[in-house]
């Protein structure tokens, strides 16, 4: 969630940074990059496609918080819930 106010960029190296002892096979870097990739959009400023939606359709924040907002954090937390069953089924 912390990529929608942070840039993907550094939210990621950060994270590279805090498990660079994981190996780079493991599961956890799946689950970073779907983070880091879907929870941007939940608000404007944390994607490029929300910044630009914002620019050339002239929509507001507000605008952008009501009505995207909740679908966006609903298709973050329906695509960790995803991969978790994915997890548990597939190891």
């Amino acid at each position: 969630v912390s990529s929608a106010v942070v840039d993907n960029v550094p939210l990621v190296e950060a994270s590279i940074d805090m498990f660079k002892e994981t190996p780079i096979d493991d599961p956890l870097w799946q689950l970073v990059a779907l983070a880091a990739g879907t929870g941007g959009s939940i608000l404007s400023i944390g994607s490029i496609a929300g910044v630009t939606l914002m620019s050339l359709e002239d929509v507001g924040f507000l605008w952008y918080c009501r009505k995207v907002s909740p679908w966006a954090a609903l298709g973050f937390f329906a695509s960790i819930g995803a991969y978790q069953v994915q997890r548990a089924i597939f190891g």
